[in-house]
Formats: structure tokens, C-alpha cells, sequence
């Protein structure tokens, strides 16, 4: 799995190299006050962006909760399938790989060299993945702990017998019933969503790390701390949040000035 994410990054890296100068037409790929103002000022209309979704995408949203309506009534048979098929090869991988992949120990590092390379070498994109990824992890890392802290599920390991359906809400004394949903598995989404997004162009890149993000999910039901619907609603979370972000910062609005021979003025344009 190692080789996996060593892979990804290679890809990322080549795919930098191999970008033309339209690259360079990116802007505001600066950490700077800016930055920081829309951290703040996006997550609102990432609240309230269902009320501008198409046709489309709520017929994807349908067919989730639909998916995830029917995977409630399975989910113990799930978490039994899991249970029985546990080895002690698999619970290697699990715990030196996906645990630490979920919580971003490999994929913040990558982005964070992401950025200091495009710093360096100039290039605009490689900083606006790498900033991506920042703004769409804070906003996941939001959503996920305030469904966690409403819902308040238990995990399979804190049911004995193994009961799905054990949800405290709101209001409780225990706070560590927080499955649902899945963190590691938001996380890894969002992680495949920016850089999936970003790099589409390289079949390879979104492949790999949409693949990854799949066995994060499975990982967290094998290792028995999640419910297939925790790890089905956080990767849809996950998805949307990354998407949104890259869309949103990619086609916003610019202002620049044109200046020629025979007239001065402003141009506005979408897109990078």
C-alpha cells in the first residue's frame, strides 16, 4: 500500500513537470490574508450549496441516501462479514498503513511538499492543489464533528452484542460514541477528491488515490471501528466537500486589466 501512495506521488510529480505555462495563469496561490478570508467565508455556501444543485446531483444525493438506507439494515451482517475474515496479515497493513493514511499522516506531508515545490519551482497549480486540500480538510474535519457529536452512534467494538442502532443523539454524558460517519474515511475522500480533480487529466492520479480512499473505507469496517453506512455517508461527504472546494476556487471569478494600443479596460473571466 506504500507503493500505492509512492506511486500517487510520483504521478502528481510527473504530471507538475508536464504541465504547460497555462499553468502560470492560476492566481491567488498565495497563503496570505485573502486566503484566509475565504477559508471563512466559503464554508457558508458549502452549507447551503443543496439549493443550487442541479437535477443531477440531487438524484446522486437520492440514490446515497437510498444506498445508505438499505445498508442500514445490513450493516451488522457486514460488521459480522468483516469480523470473520480477519488475519493477521491484514491487521498489519490496517494498522501501520490505512490507520495512520485516515489521519493524514502521508497525504499531509505529500501536500505540504506539493506546495514547497511549487513555490520553488513557480508553479501555481501544484500551490493551489496543496491549498485545496487545507481548505476542503478544515471543512470536512467541521462536518464530520458536528454529525459525530449530534448523532453520537456506537461503534461496532462498543456493542456486545453488535447493534447498529444504538445512537444516544444530542445529548449525553458519553461522548465517545462518534461513528458515525466514518473520519478516516471523509478524509481520504477529500484527499482523492482535490487531487483527483486537480490531476483528471492523468487518469492515473485519480485512480490510484479514489482507489486508496475505497480500502480507507473498507479498512475502517475490517478493523471493526465503523459501520458500512459511517463509511458510505463519509465518503459521499468526503467527495462533495473536495469537489466543491476545487470547483469553487477554480472558476471563480477574476478581474484583471487589458491594455493594448487601442484601448485600456477590464476583463473578467471564469476558470484557471
Amino acid at each position: 500500500m506504500r507503493i500505492s501512495l509512492l506511486l500517487l506521488s510520483f504521478l502528481i510529480i510527473i504530471n507538475g513537470f508536464s504541465q504547460d505555462n497555462s499553468a502560470d495563469t492560476i492566481t491567488n496561490c498565495r497563503v496570505d490574508a485573502k486566503y484566509f478570508k475565504e477559508l471563512a467565508t466559503d464554508f457558508p455556501s458549502l452549507i447551503i450549496s443543496p439549493v443550487k444543485w442541479s437535477g443531477g446531483e440531487w438524484i446522486a444525493a437520492g440514490a446515497v441516501l437510498g444506498a445508505g438506507a438499505f445498508l442500514y439494515t445490513q450493516d451488522k451482517a457486514i460488521a459480522e462479514f468483516w469480523q470473520n475474515n480477519r488475519t493477521e496479515a491484514l491487521d498489519e497493513v490496517d494498522k501501520y498503513f490505512f490507520d495512520p493514511y485516515g489521519k493524514m499522516y502521508y497525504t499531509a506531508p505529500l501536500m505540504g511538499g506539493l506546495y514547497l515545490y511549487g513555490a520553488f519551482a513557480k508553479d501555481n497549480k501544484s500551490k493551489r492543489v496543496a491549498m485545496d486540500f487545507v481548505q476542503a480538510t478544515l471543512y470536512s474535519s467541521i462536518v464530520v464533528t458536528l454529525i459525530k457529536h449530534v448523532g453520537h452512534r456506537h461503534r461496532p467494538y462498543q456493542t456486545d452484542p453488535l447493534n447498529p442502532y444504538l445512537w444516544d443523539g444530542p445529548i449525553t454524558d458519553d461522548w465517545h460514541h462518534t461513528s458515525f460517519p466514518s473520519g478516516h474515511t471523509i478524509t481520504a475522500f477529500t484527499f482523492a477528491a482535490v487531487v483527483g480533480t486537480h490531476y483528471k487529466e492523468t487518469i492515473w492520479v485519480p485512480v490510484v488515490a479514489y482507489s486508496l480512499a475505497v480500502l480507507e473505507g473498507a479498512s475502517r469496517m475490517y478493523s471493526n471501528k465503523h459501520w458500512s453506512t459511517d463509511v458510505l455517508i463519509g465518503g459521499a461527504l468526503g467527495y462533495a466537500i473536495g469537489t466543491f472546494v476545487v470547483n469553487r476556487n477554480q472558476y471563480r471569478l477574476k478581474a484583471m486589466p487589458i491594455v493594448s494600443s487601442n484601448y485600456m479596460g477590464i476583463g473578467f473571466s471564469y476558470g484557471l
